[in-house]
Order: C-alpha cells, then structure tokens, then sequence
C-alpha cells in the first residue's frame, strides 16, 4: 500500500503520512522548535523538512480575509480564470475581467505563501549544514533531506516568477527576518541561475520513487518537469526536451487507462502523476467554522452547482463545454452542465426553477461545473468527504510540453505521435479491461475506437477559428486546453507561448454577442468584460510588498499596474 503524506485538520498546523486510513503522524510547524534543538536527531530534522511541505498547502491562520485563508486560490484563479475557459463571481469577478489590482488579496497570499517556503526552506539548509553527521542513520539521507528542501525553494521561486517576474532573492541564510528589505534583481536571469542551480541538484540526488515511500514528497520527476519548464520558459527548448524524454522513457509513470479517474474520490498518485497535493478526506462544513477546517472544503463548494450547495466561483464556460470534438470523452469526465446529471452524486443541473438558465446569479454565472472537484454532495451531515488532490504535474501534461519542444527542434513526428497518445486516452481506448469505482457502469469503453487524426482536425479548427499561429502551436494548445482544463496552468502556457492576443480573439471574441449580460444570456455567450492587454500577463508585485519592503517603491511596480 503506498503511503501518503498530506494535511490532517487538526486546528494546529500538520503534515502526516499514512499506512493505513486511521495512521497519521502529527507535526506541528517546524518554527517553534528552536534550531539547536531540530537538528540533534534525525526525526527532529524530518520535522523541519515537513515544515517545508506544510507551505504547500492552505494557509490556516485565523482571522483572515477569504482569499488569505485559502491559501491555494491563487493557483486557482491566476492559471485559470484569466482564459476565461474558467468563470469567476462574487468577490472572485475581478479576475474574470481581467480587472485584478495589487490589493487583491489572493495576490498577497500567492506571494506570502511563497516567501514563506522560501523563507522555511532557507532555514532549514542553513541548520542542516552545521548538523552533526552523526544524526544521520544513512550516509546519503543529509543530501536527500537537502534536496527535497532546495526543490520546494525552486518550485515557489518559479512559480512567484511566472505570477511577478522579477522577485526579491532570499539567498541561501536569509530570511525575512534577517533580510526585511531586498530589492527587485535587474535581470531574471538572476533568478533563474537559482532556480535551475536547485532544481539540477535535486534531480541528481533524488531518486523516482519518494522518500520512505511517503508519496507527496518530491522526486526526481518533480525536479526534470519543473526543470523543464524553467527551461521552456527560457526558450531552451534541447535542453527541456532532454529532461521531459527521460521522465517519459526513465520514469515509473503511465497514462492513467482512464481519464475520469485521475481525480476520483480516494485516487491519489495514480500511475500517470508526478507531484500532487493532497487533502484529508474529512471537514466540517460551515461558514463560521475556523480557518483550517473552511479551506478544506474549498472544491466541495466553490466547485459544485449553486443549486446543489455550491458557490459558484470555479464555473467553466460553456464555451469550453460546446468546443470538444465528439467521442473525446474528456468532456464527459470533467464537465457537467445544465441538463448533466453528476454521476457521483446523481444531482442533475438545471432542475430547480431558479436554476434553469444557461446562466444564474447576478454575475450571469454559466450553469457548467467541473467534474473533476464536483464529487461530493455539498451538506451532507455537514461532512465532506472528499479526499482531493491538486494535481500539479502529471504524465499528460509533459507529453505535451515533449510535443512542443519537438515541434521547436524539428522532430515534428515525435511530436505528433505525443499529441496522439494523449488523444488515444481521451477517446477511452485504454479503458478496455479496467475498472473505475463511483463511476456508471456504461461509461467505460470495452472496445476501442478510431480517434480523428489531430493533424487534420486542428488544420480545420485553426481555418475555423482564424488563428495565425503555426499549426502545432494551436494543436497543442487546445490538446492543453482539455486535457488539463481547471488544472492551473493554462494562462501560464498561453502566455509562454505568446498566445493570448490570439485566444481571446479566437476563443472569446468580443462581438455584439457578448456585449452585455443581457445579450448573453440569450446566446449563452461568455460575457467578456476587458480588452487583453499585454502587461497583465505579469501580475502586479502586492501593495503590502511595496510598503513593508524598504528597498521596493511604486517605481519598481510591474508595467500598467
């Protein structure tokens, strides 16, 4: 049985593994042991390493505004509302509309979380290089506890890059507390330089499989994928291409034989993830119930239809829904809409008289929901039990990434044969001779079937749409677009691949259609609120940054913010 290591809500902060359901190891924050006291024995320095981990994970303090507490929106509504394939009301309406300003508070939490990592990280290295030997029951268990911590400092600076660009470095020994003030570096190569140095260095001493088993701790695939994004990001395409060929040829992961599993209640680490952040199957729903308890409910609601208990700030367009080719199977597995009946739950959408719109609400909400985190019944026994995982890198995912660092270096046919591999999944062909809990019985294939040639098709989609982008460009995009709708990366990619201009344009124009709530609610367009402006594909450093932060002014303040 694999072992997991995940958050248990206790009210305190914790990080536990498992080997069986009812077994976890409580931890508290590694902060309030002091330094001379973590780093006597080796359990002690476990415990610092999973105040790493614990960062990965919502922000629990009590207290704070809404997106302070889920700490883990900022994944959310930076990678996907700003496509606008992913719909936001509420307080969440802004992102939708392109309209997010350096106050917003998930922004702040995006950027404290990650300092905080950084921060934690840096500590625990400085501590781990005086730490006596000794300690150590095996020679090589100091690099390894070494590596995974350089790995999570690595992760958060890429990750603060994509959102910021240029960010403060806390270099190795510092801290927030003894480096209050740095600046903005000049050039994001100075970043980077650190981001590969750890990255590259965690890869050669990690190994595939986790450390003591413990899935949720990064490995050697977690280094090459983030690795090779990094690279990407730098337009180095050999060198990412290199790193994503060995995690597909050298690594210990499949495609997962079907798609609807891969976020099935109590699915963790399917054979196809890489890195995923898991929850505790169990909290107590309510809004007046504290901190660490309400974020954990986050998907129950904020995923589900508003008629059925739900929130409805993670809709999905129907854009999205109507764009899937017939026989993808991806559509069935990760959308309901209205007339859809949730299979988990067997609430069908649109049944309620206040509810039998192509939109609801104020905001003009579209009555489409994510599957993927709609798997539960909002309100029951005032429980959720909904074991969820945030899927953060996966198999299919870097067969695309291999797809286009082919395309970039001239090996068209590999590429093409990843972009089929991953379609062959979608039409259910590796379905045949499996079995997938909660889900109906005739939804799985037991024959397989002839998937449209992705060449062909994306050559007509792409006349269709009006893209001027190259072929495969748009081929993998839209491969991105619904293999990994609602999975925080899709704004990411566009903007890499300098795609947005061209998205919205073709995706979502904006035509008299879709001018005012009114007009869409009688074409079931997307109401779209903005004009795409280049600056924004950089968010704005936080307010609270530029005030706390002495050697930081408004001067120094992203472009248009």
């Amino acid at each position: 049985m694999k072992k997991y290591i995940y958050l248990l809500l206790t009210g305190a902060f914790t990080l536990g593994t498992t080997t069986s359901c009812d077994d976890y190891l409580e931890v508290d924050q590694y902060e309030i042991l002091s330094p001379d006291y973590m780093f006597k024995t080796e359990a002690n320095i476990l415990t610092g390493l999973n105040g790493i981990y614990d960062t990965f994970y919502t922000d629990q303090e009590t207290g704070l505004g809404d997106d302070q507490v889920w700490g883990f929106k900022p994944h959310v509504f930076a990678a996907n509302h700003p496509t606008m394939d992913c719909q936001a009301s509420g307080w969440d309406a802004e992102w939708q509309r392109h309209a997010w300003k350096p106050d917003k508070e998930s922004l702040e939490s995006a950027w404290r979380m990650s300092y905080r990592a950084i921060d934690r990280a840096n500590r625990f290295l400085k501590g781990l290089e005086t730490a006596d030997m000794s300690v150590f029951a095996e020679s090589k268990s100091k690099d390894i506890y070494e590596a995974e911590a350089r790995a999570i400092r690595a992760y958060n600076y890429l990750y603060l890059t994509k959102l910021y660009g240029r960010v403060p470095m806390l270099l190795p020994g510092e801290t927030y507390s003894s480096s209050p003030g740095k600046p903005r570096p000049e050039t994001l190569d100075e970043t980077y330089s650190v981001i590969e140095e750890d990255l590259a260095y965690s890869r050669d001493i990690l190994g595939w499989e986790p450390l003591n088993g413990q899935y949720g701790r990064v490995t050697k695939g977690f280094c090459k994928a983030y690795l090779a994004e990094l690279y990407m990001i730098k337009k180095d395409y050999t060198s990412a291409k290199r790193e994503l060929k060995s995690i597909i040829e050298e690594g210990p992961y499949a495609l997962e034989p079907c798609y609807g599993n891969l976020h099935n209640l109590d699915t963790h680490w399917t054979k196809e993830s890489i890195f995923e952040i898991m929850y505790h199957e169990q909290s107590y729903m309510g809004w007046g119930a504290n901190a660490s308890s309400d974020a954990m409910i986050w998907y129950g609601f904020m995923c589900a239809a508003p008629e059925w208990g739900g929130w409805g700030s993670m809709c999905l367009s129907w854009e999205l829904a109507k764009s899937f080719e017939p026989g993808d199977k991806r559509r069935q597995y990760s959308i309901v809409a209205r007339g859809d009946t949730n299979p988990f739950t067997g609430q069908t959408v649109g049944v309620t008289p206040s509810f039998d719109g192509l939109f609801q609400g104020s905001e003009n909400m579209p009555t489409v929901y994510s599957l993927k985190y709609w798997r539960c019944k909002p309100g029951d026994n005032n429980q959720v039990y909904n074991p969820i995982s945030l899927t953060l890198k996966r198999l299919a995912g870097v067969m695309l990434d291999y797809a286009e660092c082919c395309f970039e270096t001239g090996d068209e046919d590999t590429a093409w044969e990843m972009i089929r591999q991953v379609r062959n999944r979608a039409w259910g062909n590796l379905e045949p001779g499996t079995t997938v809990a909660y889900f109906p019985a005739g939804w799985l294939n037991t024959e397989t079937v002839e998937v449209p040639d992705a060449k062909t098709y994306y050559t007509q989609y792409k006349a269709k749409k009006g893209y001027t982008s190259e072929l495969w460009k748009v081929a993998v995009m839209m491969e991105r677009r619904y293999e990994l709708n609602a999975e925080f990366s899709l704004y990411h990619d566009l903007c890499r691949m300098g795609m947005c201009d061209e998205w919205f344009k073709c995706e979502y124009p904006k035509t008299a259609a879709n001018s005012s709530p009114e007009e869409c609610l009688q074409t079931g367009d997307s109401f779209r609120y903005f004009e795409h402006q280049a600056y924004q594909e950089l968010f704005p450093i936080p307010t609270s940054e530029i005030l706390t932060n002495p050697e930081i002014s408004q001067a120094d303040q992203n472009p248009g913010y």
